[in-house]
C-alpha cells in the first residue's frame, strides 16, 4: 500500500509544522485502516489536503486513488477528528463507494455506505463522535418513511439526502445510515464492520431487520 499526501497550495496554507502533524495522523490512521481491511498489494491512494474555513474536517473519496480533505485553518486541528475522517474514507475505498462510479448507486446503497463508514470510524476512534452519527427515534421513525418510498431509486437527490437542500436535516441520510447499521450490530453483535464492508444493500437491510 502507497500512500501519497500533497498539500494544494494557497496563500492561506499550513505551516511546515502543521503539515507534519497532519501528514503523521492521515498516514498512521491510513496504514491501520488499510490492514484492517485488508487493501494491499500496490493499490496507492493519494490524499490532496487543502485549508478551509469550515467548522469541520471535510472529505471526499473522488476515486479508489483519490480522497479530497479540507481543514479548518482559524482553529486549533482536532486530531481525533481528523483520524476519524480518514478511517471513514479507507471504508468507502474497500467498499467502492466513491465518486467517480460508473455503475448508479441506490439510495439504500448509499445510507448504508456512509452508515458502514462512520461506525467503522466511531469503533476506531471512540474520543471523536460526528454529528452525523446521531439522532433521536422520532426523528428516525420519521424519516424511515421517506426511505421506504425512494430506497431502491438511483436518481434520487444526494444533495437533498444528504446535505440539507431544499429544507431537509443536514447530514440526514449519514444519520439513517448509522442507525440502520447499529441495528445490525444489536441484532449481530459478532458483525464488525471489517466483514461487512463488501455486503450489498439488500443483504444489510436483511440483517438489520428494519422494515422498509
Amino acid at each position: 500500500m502507497k500512500l501519497n499526501i500533497v498539500f494544494l497550495k494557497s496563500a492561506r496554507g499550513f505551516t511546515e509544522k502543521e503539515k507534519r502533524q497532519i501528514k503523521n495522523i492521515i498516514k498512521n490512521a491510513a496504514r491501520h485502516a488499510t490492514k484492517l481491511l485488508n487493501l494491499k498489494g500496490s493499490h496507492i491512494i493519494n490524499f490532496t489536503v487543502y485549508p478551509f474555513d469550515k467548522k469541520y474536517v471535510g472529505a471526499f473519496t473522488q476515486a479508489e486513488d483519490w480522497v479530497q480533505i479540507s481543514i479548518p485553518k482559524k482553529k486549533k486541528l482536532n486530531e481525533e477528528e481528523l483520524k476519524s475522517t480518514i478511517y471513514h474514507e479507507i471504508h468507502h475505498i474497500k467498499r467502492g463507494y466513491f465518486g467517480y462510479s460508473k455503475r448508479k448507486i441506490p439510495l439504500l446503497e448509499a445510507l448504508f455506505s456512509e452508515g458502514l463508514a462512520t461506525i467503522f470510524a466511531l469503533e476506531k476512534v471512540p474520543k471523536y463522535t460526528p454529528e452525523w452519527s446521531k439522532y433521536t427515534k422520532k426523528f428516525i421513525k420519521k424519516w424511515l418513511l421517506k426511505v421506504k418510498k425512494e430506497k431502491f431509486k438511483t436518481n434520487y437527490s444526494h444533495d437533498e439526502w444528504f446535505f440539507g437542500a431544499r429544507g431537509r436535516p443536514f447530514q440526514l441520510g449519514y444519520k439513517i445510515g448509522t442507525y440502520l447499521v447499529r441495528q445490525i450490530k444489536k441484532n449481530y453483535p459478532e458483525f464488525t464492520s471489517e466483514k461487512l464492508v463488501k455486503k450489498n444493500a439488500k443483504e444489510l437491510l436483511k440483517f438489520s431487520k428494519v422494515n422498509l
